[in-house]
């Protein structure tokens, strides 16, 4: 019995000791489970905003462009579409995959836009795809 209680009395040091250390591991395991509900983080959330202030700016130099008219509106529209690409691809490379992939997406639409612009067409192209590409890209960025 007195073993016991003597193996207690060093079981008590030793639990003071042991509630300290898994203390350390489970403050050290709380941090990387608050940023995943968080969503996206604050360097893809700026690169979003970024992005969506650059295609604007580049739709308001393509609308700009298209008032020019033909022949010479062609070259200006699809410069100005080159452009919008070329500054989205800075865009490109943050933590979030989909954001990624998404500013992407804008930037081959803008391109593919450019090129059919430089081909002189008889009507102005769709811009349905590119919607649709900003739309996702909007949606990437709304990631909660």
């Amino acid at each position: 019995m007195a073993l016991i209680v003597m193996s207690g009395c060093d079981g008590d040091d030793k639990p003071s000791a042991g509630p300290a250390a898994p203390s350390v591991p489970a403050a050290t395991s709380v941090p990387p489970v608050t940023p995943a509900p968080a969503g996206l983080d604050d360097a893809t959330r700026t690169t979003c905003a970024k992005a969506e202030k650059d295609i604007t700016a580049a739709l308001k130099e393509v609308a700009e462009a298209e008032k020019i008219g033909p022949p010479a509106g062609h070259s200006a529209v699809s410069a100005q579409y080159s452009a919008g690409a070329a500054t989205l691809y800075t865009h490109a490379f943050t933590s979030s995959d989909e954001v990624n992939a998404a500013v992407k997406g804008v930037a081959t639409e803008m391109t593919d836009l450019a090129d059919t612009w430089a081909e002189a067409p008889g009507k102005a192209p769709s811009k349905a795809d590119l919607t649709a590409a900003r739309d996702k890209l909007k949606a990437a960025c709304a990631a909660e």
